[in-house]
């Protein structure tokens, strides 16, 4: 599959995970949770919608499911620490907390699909 139609497909269960994490961060924000604590959940239980996702339908992989569930799950940690890093130091700069975590959200995109073609799911089904 080409990396444009790959990377469309990523995009666009991004966009339903994405929808729904920040449903969940912000409702913990509302709730009083501070955003650090809200991001830890929301980007939790957008872990395994992610995995679902992206092993079934953006990438299709042909492994199987423990070893993509052993490689992913180091992968959305990396991941995650490259949104947790922007996340932080958007914070200690002032920025105010809801574009924090779509800065941070923005830097996850990226590097999560950079790591998910790269060494999570490599082996596809045609």
């Amino acid at each position: 599959m080409k990396l444009a139609r790959l990377f469309a497909k990523y995009s666009l269960s991004g966009v339903v995970n994405t929808v729904i994490g920040y449903a969940i961060i912000f409702a913990c924000m509302h709730f009083g949770l501070t955003p650090t604590v809200s991001n830890v959940i929301g980007y939790a239980v957008g872990c395994l919608l992610s995995f679902v996702q992206s092993r079934y339908w953006v990438f299709r992989s042909s492994g199987t499911l423990t070893r993509d569930a052993t490689r992913f799950l180091p992968m959305f940690l990396l991941a995650y620490a490259v949104n947790f890093a922007v996340l932080q130091t958007s914070l200690a700069l002032g920025v105010n907390a809801y574009l924090a975590q779509i800065a941070a959200g923005v830097a996850f995109v990226f590097a999560g699909f950079l790591l998910n073609h790269l060494f999570v799911f490599r082996e596809r089904k045609p």
